[in-house]
């Protein structure tokens, strides 16, 4: 019987973990402190700000939020940025995304204080992950899939893993991420040919393109792991990169959607910030 990997349960385990912590943190004076940044109006940004926003209060986090107009320059926009570097106050940074048209991913990335960057977009984090250093701030999503692994005792060491994605924030860290577990990895993507040739290979198949249906019942050898990260809506429905209904015929485990990667993400992000608040009190 294929096991269905529930992340709300892997979330509640880490949320213990994380409120233990800002316990521990206030009772020495630090009240842990998230800056949530967003650059417009988009509905599914705002919409993500106050789950998130509840979310981190009831584990005891404090927010501050810089909400700015959609036509501020990116200069401005960094200007801000740099206030938010500087403040001895806010331990962890998150923008919201996708960010407007005259703002570049790539220079905001640059720009945020790595020591703050609990979503993992500075360059020097992502270094951070070849080099083996335990002290990584990872982009959430990318934590989110180990922490499920790990709580479910999916061990990756020996096992060939495919991951189906190349962004800078889930496929090419996620695959080094592995790789330093003892993974042999292969990446593949959407422009990959003949992709069935690939995934048939893979004790652990994971997906995270947002494309859905990708991943079929032919993709999939018998008794594999699938783990999809994939999220995005038709109509007014959810789904992910893998058919689930076709899919779960064949695997051992597999994520739903909603209700696996996605759940544990913001859990990732609020220990992320714990742990960088800890570190900030140390250094």
């Amino acid at each position: 019987m294929t096991k269905i990997l529930d992340g709300r349960v892997v979330a509640k385990e880490l949320n213990k973990e994380t409120k233990r912590e800002v316990d521990q943190l206030k009772e020495k004076g630090l009240t842990p402190t998230l800056a949530i940044v967003r650059a417009d109006q988009n509905p599914a940004s705002i919409q993500y700000e106050k789950m998130a926003s509840r979310f981190m209060e009831k584990l005891g986090i404090q927010i501050e939020y810089a909400t700015f107009p959609k036509g501020i320059s990116e200069t401005a926009f960094l200007e801000e940025m740099d206030q938010l570097n500087n403040n001895p106050k806010i331990h962890g940074i998150i923008v919201m995304q996708p960010l407007p048209k005259n703002i570049s991913r790539v220079s905001v990335a640059k720009h945020i204080s790595p020591v703050k960057d609990i979503d993992g977009m500075h360059a020097l984090n992502l270094g951070k992950i070849m080099a083996l250093d335990k002290e990584a701030l990872l982009p959430s999503t990318v934590k989110a899939v180990v922490e499920l692994l790990e709580y479910y005792d999916i061990d990756v060491a020996g096992k060939t893993v495919v991951v189906i994605g190349k962004s800078n924030t889930v496929g090419k860290p996620l695959s080094v991420l592995l790789m330093n577990l003892g993974a042999t990895v292969i990446n593949c993507h959407t422009g990959t040919k003949n992709l069935k040739d690939f995934t048939k290979q893979a004790d652990i198949l994971i997906s995270a393109t947002g494309e859905i249906g990708l991943v079929t019942k032919d993709h999939v050898q018998n008794d594999a792991v699938v783990i999809d990260v994939g999220f995005n809506f038709k109509g007014n429905k959810a789904y992910g990169d893998v058919a689930f209904d076709e899919v779960s015929d064949v695997a051992s485990a597999i994520t739903p959607v909603p209700g696996g990667v996605g759940s544990v993400t913001t859990a990732s992000l609020a220990r992320q910030l714990a742990q960088a608040a800890e570190w900030s009190q140390k250094k």
